[in-house]
């Protein structure tokens, strides 16, 4: 038999399957000649497992796997009755003894698709699978089925022919009924089999065996003719593993999902005990990337929590990342995790959530071993079960803009809202149109095409998920489109459409001569057919239309209008409030406008704003602080939070420019303050912009110059890698800054970080890729980091680069390569040395770089110096040992070697950790290069720092150590 590919759909595969397997033989058909086609042992084996090799993964082969999904497939799970022949079997469970199994259709002969209607004892049949002993296969039921019935025998198309056993298990494990021996002279045989364990579990696994009956496989054509499995699924309650729900939609990178073992290989059931780093958890998934799973939580959870990792199964092997959705939103990220790295846990936030998707991918270099174990998943949910009254009053009105539902108000105090369900057949099968529960008691359906009637099914859902009978209705859209349609620009463009950010300071009636942001405008444009009419436009907290709007207001199609927004408080630092705009727009009638403002009582005085407020008002939700209590860290150079800790910046894609715009200005009223950039190894700045010094104490400040244009830039830097400098005084660089009033101020060392950079997470806390939030303090002042704050896009980390021993210097690529100690000027206004490596006195060898060709390299200068302790160090005490500051996580380092003074090998030895993990021993850097004066280059990958420094750890054992650079990736 040929070998098979993975499955990739039923009809396509079983097709192409009997066409490769006809291939193999020539056999009459018993239909077509009066031959035996059984004759001399003939078989046409099928099957869609794919044989095992040394290694799984050899030619791209994958074992993608989807559970059931069928047309009956309600909002809490499979339910209701389902026949097996409109569910997608277990991928790499089916195998037949006489071409592929057939889906409504008897088995016919070794093609796909050339059976006949299922027929037993002159009973048809139109639904079933037509198999042919022996063979198998199996589906996965969630655990929601209570019961597998059929009608099973040997099909007519064989005549009196034919002897099998029919047989259903539980798996592999527990065969559950096993019929008497069936002929093809038997009538059709009923069996209903209940899908209970032993231990009183549902069933998960079904898997139905056909058997011959001893006497070969000839003419055992075997009929599972009307195979049901009826199923009753509600949503979780009380606290529960995920392991033991029923899900949704499955599908997974490897074979199936395992519950509460990991994900094994290709087979079900074939995993071992959840296991990450060591330690093991009884309950969880075994999955594998890339794959998902959905849970129909119908809102009445709170919390969802587990243990993440790769399973130890695939030792030190595999990357993936672990993604938990709520309704469509991301609600947790867990970064790359590897085959070496613990168990990390997490607890996510899932109240109201109604589906609970958990989505494993792989972290960008393929599957291999991706092993991802959801190890102890658990959802805290509510216990209540009383539904919600049936709505009442309901309504379906058609227009050429489309279905216009309406129905009165629930009364229930823990009401959550309303679900809408649609189906172009009264009967259904009925579909969810409302992803969330919707508020108000009236729903426009859009969608639904002109002249096309729509049937309709409303429910009541109340905040634990319990949903009530429905009410039902229908409508008929009418041709044509004559509908309003609304959109919004926030003309500050920042932060978003639909959220405005003021600030301003004092009082109504003496403010101060400070330029302040408090007045912000929106433009409502009408992009629909019909005039936009806005009826009302509500106001919470303390802001007002100026000029006011006379209502209502019609907007022309095509046309806008531009209504400017007043912050007016006058105490009370931040004010948080919402502007609704109510109109005719049939699929957006009620428009919230988010409105966020600061308020100080005067200028600077310590009432400025903090750091926090300000991120909170533009609504970002990166973590400033992480563990830490304040910013104040007196310029001590390690990352808090989301904080990435990156002197040089390179740009995320270079073939766009680089954004900044200027968030806020918390400085000496009056002054300026111009943002800069400059090329690694260079200090000639090139002005991005300066904001207006009027604007020294608010959000948004204006471009110095402008009365109007806020400071913002778009500019494209010469340079490959580049910092960020703000007045010529402070530098994204830290070693450049004045170190002298942090360390007045307490600092341990290093310092002079005054410029830091944060990851940004939108609203939803979804992170928003290569954009940073980027907060400066001039030295020595508070360390507040308000005086100024930026939004940059477009840029990613540059690669820390060390040379060992030498200057700084640029490499043939352009690459700048930094000293491995700098200068700064301590608090006394000395001149100091600040080493990345200890102990401090180390020596450069040789004292001056060679001049020396370096074989195996362009980069000649890296190789020329390296390090090493004193010359009358005892060698048990020869450690050198380099602390580079860094933001936890995990990076790739590369260590570069060159052997400048011996000429045979065995001269040179020492051992090298990483992070404390031992990672090369008896290192002979002559015998690994090959010769003397030749640049060795030694990746280490997937080092894991948790601690906010990469340390690295040289130790002699014969003469000293030798590092000549230090190459660190994110």
């Amino acid at each position: 038999m040929k070998k098979t590919t993975p499955w990739q759909g039923r009809a396509t595969l079983l097709l192409a399957l009997g066409l490769s397997l006809a291939a193999c033989s020539q056999a009459p058909s018993p239909e077509t000649s009066a031959n035996d086609p059984y004759a001399g042992g003939v078989s046409y084996p099928w099957t869609d497992q794919t044989p095992a090799t040394s290694d799984p993964y050899a030619s791209g082969i994958s074992y993608p796997w989807t559970g059931p999904s069928a047309a009956s497939l309600q909002p809490a799970g499979l339910s209701g009755d389902n026949s097996l022949s409109d569910l997608s079997w277990t991928p790499g469970s089916a195998a037949n003894a006489w071409g592929p199994i057939e889906l409504n259709r008897s088995n016919g002969e070794k093609n796909s698709g050339d059976g006949r209607t299922l027929t037993i004892g002159g009973q048809s049949f139109p639904k079933g699978l037509g198999m042919h002993a022996n063979g198998e296969v199996s589906y996965a039921t969630g655990g929601s089925c209570s019961t597998f019935t059929a009608t099973v025998g040997i099909d007519d198309e064989v005549g009196d022919r034919g002897s099998v056993v029919f047989e259903v298990w539980d798996g592999t494990t527990t065969r559950l009924y096993a019929t008497p021996i069936l002929r093809g002279s038997d009538p059709p045989f009923n069996l209903t089999v209940p899908l209970t364990r032993p231990d009183g579990s549902a069933v998960r696994d079904l898997r139905l065996v056909v058997r011959d009956a001893g006497d070969g496989i000839s003419y055992d054509h075997a009929d599972w003719a009307n195979p049901t499995l009826s199923c009753s699924a509600t949503p979780p309650s009380g606290d529960v593993f995920v392991s033991d729900l029923d899900w949704n939609t499955p599908s997974n990178g490897w074979g199936p999902i395992e519950q509460d073992l990991s994900n094994g290989e290709k087979g079900l059931a074939d995993g071992r005990t959840l296991t990450i780093g060591g330690q093991s958890f009884p309950k969880g998934l075994g999955m594998h990337a890339n794959g998902s799973v959905t849970y129909l939580l119908g809102g009445r959870c709170s919390t969802f929590t587990a243990s993440v990792g790769v399973d130890d199964e695939v030792g030190d092997r595999g990357s993936v990342v672990f993604q938990v959705f709520g309704d469509g939103t991301k609600l947790y990220d867990s970064g790359v995790r590897r085959g070496t790295d613990g168990p990390q846990a997490l607890n996510v936030n899932v109240s109201g959530v109604q589906q609970l998707k958990l989505v494993v991918t792989d972290a960008g270099d393929s599957i291999s071993y991706d092993h991802a174990d959801w190890a102890n998943a658990k959802l805290s949910c509510s216990s209540d079960t009383t539904p919600p009254a049936t709505p009442s009053g309901l309504t379906a009105t058609g227009t050429p803009d489309g279905i216009t539902l309406d129905w009165s108000d629930n009364s229930e105090a823990d009401l959550a809202g309303y679900k809408v369900y649609g189906s172009a057949s009264p009967n259904g099968p009925f579909q969810l149109l409302t992803p969330q529960p919707i508020q108000q008691s009236a729903w426009t359906d859009t969608s639904v095409p002109p002249g096309a009637t729509e049937y309709y099914q409303v429910v009541a859902v109340d905040s634990s998920g319990n949903a009530s009978a429905p009410a039902s209705v229908s409508a008929t859209r009418l041709s044509g489109s004559t509908a309003a349609k609304i959109e919004i620009e926030n003309l500050d463009g920042t932060p978003w459409n639909d959220r405005l950010v003021f600030s301003r300071i004092g009082s109504l009636a003496s403010p101060p001569s400070n330029g302040v942001h408090n007045l912000v405008t929106l433009r409502v444009k009408n992009t629909g057919a019909a005039t936009l009419r806005i009826s009302s436009l509500p106001i919470q907290d303390t802001w007002t239309l100026d000029p006011a709007i006379t209502l209502p207001l019609d907007i022309p199609p095509g046309g806008s209008a531009d209504l400017r927004l007043r912050f007016v408080a006058e105490t009370t630092k931040a004010h948080f409030g919402t502007l609704t705009i109510n109109s005719n727009d049939p699929a957006t009638p009620s428009l919230a406008v988010q409105l966020a403002g600061l308020w100080q009582s005067q200028s600077e005085n310590n009432q400025e704003p903090s750091t926090l407020q300000i991120r909170d008002a533009f609504g970002f939700k990166n973590s400033l602080l992480g563990g830490e209590a304040s910013l104040n860290q007196k310029g001590l150079v390690r990352a808090q939070g989301d904080e990435v800790l990156s002197p040089y910046w390179q740009r995320a894609d270079e073939t766009q420019p680089v954004v900044v715009r200027q968030l806020a200005a918390y400085h000496t009223q009056g002054n300026t303050a111009t943002l800069n950039w400059h090329a690694k190894g260079s200090n000639t700045l090139n002005t991005v912009f300066t904001h207006a010094g009027i604007d020294g104490q608010t959000v948004l400040p204006r471009l110095n110059g402008s009365s109007t244009q806020l400071a913002y830039k778009a500019f494209t830097p010469t340079a490959k890698t580049f910092g960020f400098n703000v007045d010529s005084s402070e530098w994204s660089d830290p070693t450049k800054n004045r170190q002298g009033p942090d360390l007045t101020a307490g600092c341990s060392g290093p310092c002079g970080q005054h410029i830091r950079f944060y990851t940004v997470r939108d609203r939803a806390g979804v992170l928003i890729p290569n954009t940073y939030f980027v907060i400066m303090d001039y030295s020595g002042i508070n360390y507040d980091y308000n005086d100024n704050i930026y939004l940059i896009s477009n840029i990613k980390p540059a690669p820390i680069l060390i040379n060992v021993g030498g200057p700084a210097f640029t490499d043939p690529d352009g690459n700048v390569w930094t000293a491995d100690k700098y200068s700064y000027t301590d608090q006394n206004g000395a001149q100091r040395t600040y080493t990345y490596y200890t102990p401090s006195n180390a020596i450069s060898q040789p004292s001056s770089p060679t001049s020396v060709d370096i074989l195996n390299t362009t980069n000649d200068v890296l190789y020329r110096t390296y390090r090493h302790n004193t010359l009358d160090t005892p060698l048990d005490s020869r450690v050198m040992i380099f602390d580079i500051p860094v933001n936890n996580g995990t990076y790739q380092v590369k260590l570069h070697f060159a052997e400048l003074y011996w000429n045979e090998p065995g001269k040179r030895l020492f051992d090298v950790s990483v992070e404390g993990v031992p990672k090369l021993t008896n290192f002979d850097i002559w015998a690994q290069a090959g010769g003397k004066n030749t640049a060795l280059v030694v990746p280490i990958n997937n080092v894991q720092v948790a601690d906010g420094r990469l340390t690295i750890q040289l130790k002699a054992r014969v003469d000293f150590p030798d590092l000549s650079g230090i190459e660190v990736t994110r």
